[in-house]
């Protein structure tokens, strides 16, 4: 081989690997396009799923305050369901007492 036949081949080599190297960067430039795509999805997606979390708290919040409540309501009813019950049970006693007190009136009498 001569040395301008050399020369050609080197030339022909420098283009085939500047050629490559182009390739290889616009392959970088894509993937490094996708991955900044996939980085804001996966912010989003993060920021989502803080934003849920947050909701989350407050609706259990906001439950335990309702259940305390609840809890509050059903005390207050069972005490007041007592005080009937105690009511009604003295009144009930109250006309017992009389109707006995009445027939052993009725009783002296005879």
């Amino acid at each position: 081989m001569s040395e301008r036949d050399l020369i050609r081949e080197l030339k022909e080599n420098i283009k085939e690997l500047a050629q490559d190297r182009d390739d290889a960067l616009a392959k970088c430039k894509t993937k490094e396009s996708r991955l900044k795509q996939v980085m804001i999805k996966l912010e989003h997606a993060t920021a989502d799923v803080q934003s849920v979390g947050h909701k989350i708290g407050e609706q259990n919040k906001t439950i335990a305050e309702l259940e305390a409540k609840l809890h509050t309501k059903e005390k207050l009813l069972d005490e007041a369901l007592e005080r009937i019950k105690s009511l009604t049970d003295d009144s009930t006693q109250e006309e017992d007492d009389e109707q006995t007190h009445t027939e052993d009136n009725t009783d002296d009498e005879e």
